[in-house]
């Protein structure tokens, strides 16, 4: 009777990472998210046995290593998603230019990941007239237009003045949107920028942008139902990503 409580999260945080997989979304976050699960599944079913094993010489040997390296990667899992919460706090400190991180598109249209970044770009630019706004993406092989051109777009048929919205559309990764994006804004001037993308991107977007020389604010997308079933699985992805961009 012990065990189903637990059983019964290790269960439904199981189901929170397959649920991407059913929209076709599999990546190092959910692939992770999996295995935790699977072995936390494991580990409560036969507990009886881990303990026995435990108290053999042998079980020692693997557990306390295998304890230790897990309390160190909670440690640090649970330190950088404080910084990745409180990047997402940083509201932008007036009017300030806006830089819209590029998403995935469909031929000419907006992915739905993309629309909820324009939605809360074009609300932020319709209260902050004086302020410009860099679209940042490139275009993919299986897209028929730049991210940039389909972002734009957008932005004009939500009454978006064409002087206010500029075009980078030579980027292809997130260093390169921010890279090209802050040499745009460097040109006219401007040192501070709020990032428009989905919120547990904003942490790594700030490390980048802070790297050329950009002082940055959060703009963060808005989340829809979907979205809520997704963070988990990009969460997880960007601890990753995150460290990785430590070793760059």
């Amino acid at each position: 009777m012990i065990k189903i409580p637990f059983l019964a999260l290790e269960t439904f945080l199981l189901i929170v990472f397959i649920i991407p997989i059913t929209h076709n979304i599999l990546n190092p976050g959910n692939e992770i998210g999996i295995l935790v699960s699977t072995v936390l599944i494991l580990l409560t079913v036969f507990f009886e046995r881990v303990i026995e094993f435990a108290h053999k010489p042998a079980g020692k040997a693997v557990i306390i290593p295998v304890a230790i390296i897990t309390a160190l990667g909670f440690l640090y899992v649970s330190i950088l998603s404080g910084f990745m919460l409180r990047a997402m706090n940083n509201a932008p400190q007036g009017s300030q230019a806006v830089i819209v991180l590029g998403c995935k598109v469909n031929g000419t249209s907006p992915s739905r990941m993309l629309v909820r970044r324009l939605e809360s770009a074009c609300e932020y630019l319709s209260a902050n007239p004086d302020a410009v706004c860099v679209v940042s993406g490139g275009k993919g092989d299986d897209e028929k237009i730049s991210e940039a051109q389909a972002m734009k777009t957008y932005l004009l048929d939500k009454g978006i003045a064409d002087n206010r919205v500029i075009i980078e559309d030579k980027s292809v990764n997130t260093d390169e949107n921010l890279k090209f994006s802050g040499e745009i804004l460097g040109e006219m001037g401007i040192k501070k920028a709020a990032i428009v993308t989905d919120g547990f991107h904003q942490y790594r977007a700030s490390i980048i942008a802070h790297k050329y020389g950009l002082e940055t604010y959060a703009i963060n997308a808005g989340t829809d139902s979907l979205t809520k079933w997704l963070i988990s699985t990009y969460w997880v992805r960007e601890w990753m990503a995150v460290t990785a961009e430590y070793f760059k």
